[in-house]
């Protein structure tokens, strides 16, 4: 899941419209993906039953890609009428990124080199954000560190080259909503596609078609913070209905792998995502009030990219310690998590965030179009 995760990974700027509550969605996210491969297949207990009702690849990946379509649909709109939209946009999420996510690269590669002699292998898979794509390469790196998690940045890299150019070209929010219902719709047709036996199993959950659908149910989210529809109160009012039989469903046994779980199962949780994330955008609600507190926002925004990109590793180096106590094998991991993620917001990503990209000079041709965004927009034009 890959935080899912980058333009879910907003840049330390502050903006007009930063909704503290998503970085709190955030931090959930990476806490469920965190949860996920620390009880994978353990069902000794209530407890790790109940945190571990879904098995593959967890719940946190959609709701990552979900809040990563709201979030990213809201700033390629806010960027509409700024100069040199498309390349700014795209060297701000390579700002966000790209720093840890190859700084992790060169220390796999550093520390395989030192332990075997030798080199990983298929890098280059990894190096053009296609690990999605070259499933079998991506799996036989021989690296010392693990590569599983990041599939996710993968997926929503490929997403992010693209959607900022179709929602461009869109003049009015019927169009955008349309475009999103479309890319929503082609998603689940390709989950039907993908069960076909000739497939890799792992396409089915890891390609962009099969889950470009939960980034454009959270793009159909950012819009209905511009203009309300009936999506809203049916969002707000599901959330409950959605979330028990969702539960029920995972308890009993919920596979994303299967046909059935993969077709309906992955988009009534996408919908459940879609519906948790409605409820923090609504200021006043408890989920809002909760996850947009201190706690929450701030693990979101300054520590949850780094312990989601370093938390597979530390989790194997702490099993390898020895140490027969669950309790403190627990402790040392989310104790040392936290603070390489702290550290490393804090000495290595932050200076990236921090260097100014392009300006927020509106075009000439768009100076006077209206701030806000309306039924009609006043330039459809894609030009960058």
């Amino acid at each position: 899941m890959g935080h899912a995760l980058s333009n879910s990974l907003a840049t330390s700027r502050k903006r007009p419209n930063h909704i503290p509550a998503l970085d709190g969605v955030r931090l959930v996210a990476v806490g469920l993906v965190i949860l996920h491969h620390i009880t994978s297949g353990a069902h000794t207990s209530f407890f790790l039953h109940l945190i571990n009702m879904q098995h593959d690849n967890g719940i946190g990946p959609p709701l990552f890609f979900v809040l990563s379509g709201t979030l990213l649909t809201k700033v390629i709109l806010d960027a509409r009428n700024a100069e040199n939209r498309y390349r700014n946009f795209l060297l701000r999420r390579a700002l966000r990124i790209f720093p840890l996510y190859f700084g992790y690269l060169g220390l796999l590669t550093l520390a395989t080199w030192v332990e075997t002699g030798k080199l990983p292998s298929y890098l280059w898979v990894f190096a053009l954000f296609s690990q999605n794509i070259f499933v079998y390469y991506a799996g036989h790196t021989s690296s010392v560190f693990h590569t599983y998690h990041l599939w996710t940045i993968a997926v929503q890299d490929q997403f992010y080259l693209i959607w900022p150019l179709l929602l461009w070209r869109c003049n009015s929010n019927r169009q955008m909503r349309l475009l999103c219902s479309a890319g929503i719709v082609l998603s689940v047709l390709s989950h039907v596609v993908l069960l076909y036996p000739g497939f890799p199993q792992e396409y089915a959950m890891r390609s962009l078609p099969a889950v470009a659908g939960c980034m454009c149910l959270g793009g159909l989210l950012a819009l209905e913070g511009r203009e309300k529809t009936i999506l809203t109160p049916i969002f707000l009012k599901s959330l409950i209905p959605l979330s028990l039989v969702c539960a029920l469903w995972m308890w009993h046994g919920l596979v994303f792998m299967s046909p059935l779980g993969s077709v309906v199962g992955y988009q009534l949780v996408a919908l459940t995502c879609a519906a948790v994330i409605a409820r923090a955008l609504q200021p006043t609600s408890m989920i809002a009030r909760t996850l947009g507190s201190n706690f929450f926002a701030t693990g979101g925004k300054k520590y949850a990219f780094g312990m989601y990109m370093l938390h597979p590793c530390l989790l194997n180096f702490v099993d390898l310690l020895g140490i027969h106590s669950l309790a403190v094998r627990l402790t040392l991991f989310l104790a040392s998590t936290i603070v390489l993620s702290g550290l490393s917001y804090r000495f290595y990503e932050s200076p990236f965030l921090h260097i100014q990209v392009g300006g927020r000079k509106k075009r000439s041709s768009e100076a006077a179009a209206p701030k806000s965004i309306g039924t009609t927009f006043a330039n459809p034009s894609l030009s960058s």
